[in-house]
């Protein structure tokens, strides 16, 4: 099984398809040609893995469109008030708004909890 998420983007964030608009046979070539090139052993070909059925589920709203600069507005866990800290897919970690962020930033808001109660000083990075 293979999922792949496409966030929505437009040319002025350097684009170049619009891959909601396109058609299921067009997204399935691409994902296969990509697949093929990363894996060439293991993709089609004699004794590759063979596509056997597919579904391409469009849900355009469903991430944000990803632009440069765009983290730099995402919250951080650790937060300046006493015994609060933030967590969802909003806050500033290293996946798309998506339930893998939000999970993420759970952890990451965990770990700034858990460094306050040590004493130890809150790691800044991801």
């Amino acid at each position: 099984m293979l999922e792949l998420v496409f966030a929505p983007a437009t040319r002025e964030v350097g684009a170049d398809r619009n891959w909601i608009g396109a058609s299921d046979a067009e997204v399935v070539a691409a994902c296969l040609g990509e697949l093929s090139r990363l894996f060439p052993g293991e993709i089609g070909g004699e004794g590759g893995a063979e596509l056997l059925k597919h579904a391409v589920v469009r849900t355009p709203r469903s991430v944000y469109a990803a632009t440069p600069g765009r983290n730099r507005y995402r919250p951080s866990q650790a937060t300046p008030v006493p015994n609060f800290v933030l967590a969802g897919d909003w806050t500033s970690q290293k996946f798309l708004g998506s339930m893998e962020g939000a999970v993420l930033a759970g952890k990451l808001a965990a770990e700034v909890i858990a460094d306050r109660a040590a004493g130890r000083a809150a790691a800044t990075s991801q």
